[in-house]
């Protein structure tokens, strides 16, 4: 935390800080092909999307006919410092506008969440988080414009050329209507984390360009980072967007990944935390001396 607290103060001086708030942009990118982001879905609040895509908060990638891998920060209420209610989203797929609704647009309510009580927006650890679609893709059928994507099964080596997308804004101009893309490369670990002092912790990945004018940036968060048709990375934080030198950080499906595949929609909707482990601990071996009384 040291260490972060150095960069945010360096950052500060030197005017190039970013505040963490929901707007997407992708620096640089082009527009995006059907055929490559058929995983690709539109994570929106429903009170806010009365007009068809003004609800818009985050990204996220279909990697199951009704599972959908986003960030953990992306279902957190910052301003109310609680997680949403799974009833409070809806998502959108089968759509590169998001303002079109068409014959092959998916548009699904959320039945449940999870994530890890671990997550903290202060540090940004074990940012990532699942939903659950109430219409998703039938089992077992096709559809034109909407498939699941693989998840990353081995780590992703440095210095590979990824794909990030979202629906966003270049440079300070309105929101895209469009789904953008863009190649960013992955950089090694140990480089990454000399640049953000410290900062980076285990599951989390750096990908972007170190001379800087390409990235995924804020509202781009819980899109998907792609790489040899599996998706290896999920958006979660940054300072600033395509500066040089300040790469992007996602959270690492690898790393994720068991945590990942063991949620389905009759799991819980958070992982344990150490205190509730312990307040169950405690209440079974009180249970346990009162009947040895």
């Amino acid at each position: 935390m040291r260490g972060l607290l150095y960069l945010c103060c360096w950052l500060v001086i030197s005017g190039e800080i970013y505040a963490q708030v929901p707007e997407s942009r992708i620096i640089n990118g082009t527009l995006a092909s059907v055929a490559d982001t058929k995983h690709m879905v539109s994570i929106r609040l429903k009170k806010n999307d009365r007009n068809f895509g003004s609800g818009h908060i985050c990204g996220g990638s279909l990697i199951g006919p009704n599972k959908v891998l986003t960030a953990a920060h992306c279902l957190f209420n910052s301003s109310k410092k609680r997680y949403r209610k799974a009833s409070e989203f809806v998502v959108v797929m089968g759509t590169l506008n998001r303002f079109e609704r068409n014959n092959g647009t998916i548009v699904s309510e959320v039945s449940s969440i999870a994530y890890m009580n671990t997550f903290t927006t202060e540090s940004m650890r074990d940012d990532v988080g699942v939903m659950f679609l109430r219409t998703g893709l039938p089992i077992n059928s096709s559809h034109p414009t909407v498939a699941p994507i693989q998840l990353a099964t081995e780590p992703t080596p440095s210095g590979v050329t990824c794909q990030v997308s979202g629906w966003g804004r270049t440079s300070q101009s309105s929101l895209s209507n469009v789904l953008l893309t863009a190649n960013v490369t992955t950089i090694r670990h140990k480089t990454c984390s000399t640049i953000y002092l410290g900062s980076l912790l285990p599951g989390m990945l750096c990908a972007g360009q170190l001379k800087g004018g390409t990235d995924s940036c804020q509202g781009d968060s819980g899109g998907p980072l792609v790489y040899d048709g599996r998706v290896i990375g999920v958006v979660s934080w940054g300072y600033g967007c395509a500066e040089a030198g300040l790469p992007g950080v996602y959270a690492d499906v690898h790393y994720y990944h068991q945590w990942i595949e063991e949620r389905n929609g009759n799991s819980a909707l958070t992982a344990p935390s150490l205190t509730h482990l312990l307040s169950l601990w405690f209440g079974c071996a009180f249970w346990l001396w009162l009947r040895r009384k």
